[in-house]
């Protein structure tokens, strides 16, 4: 056990955070909050997609992330549910998955299920 541990649900908004910033690395800059969005929209895309067999919805998604700010949970959202964000969604999705660690994000998607299936 290390000398610290963050408790899981309050760390996964950095982890979260994290995963969009590695995303955007090529970028060079801060991940602002309109990439954040879509970000958090494409992270519940892939892990629907890493888990179809598992139900996790848009809205227990995001009451995993306690720390999240009103605005950006409803920004999620909107991507989540727009047609018009269809193609920066693809494309973000797209990058998650050949940027990111695969393994992270299996650890991640594991995190959401398992948290989720606990609150039930």
């Amino acid at each position: 056990m290390l000398g610290y541990e963050m408790p899981l649900e309050r760390s996964r908004i950095g982890v979260f955070a994290a995963l969009i910033g590695c995303t955007l690395a090529s970028t060079a800059h801060a991940a602002s909050e309109h990439e954040m969005a879509v970000g958090g929209a494409a992270l519940y895309q892939v892990c629907g997609e890493k888990h179809p067999e598992k139900e996790l919805s848009l809205e227990q998604f995001i009451s995993l992330h306690p720390h999240m700010s009103t605005q950006l949970a409803n920004d999620i959202r909107e991507f989540s549910s727009q047609p018009k964000h269809k193609a920066e969604l693809e494309q973000m999705v797209v990058r998650m998955r050949t940027e990111a660690t695969q393994e992270l994000l299996e650890v991640i998607c594991d995190s959401y299920y398992r948290d989720a299936k606990g609150r039930e």
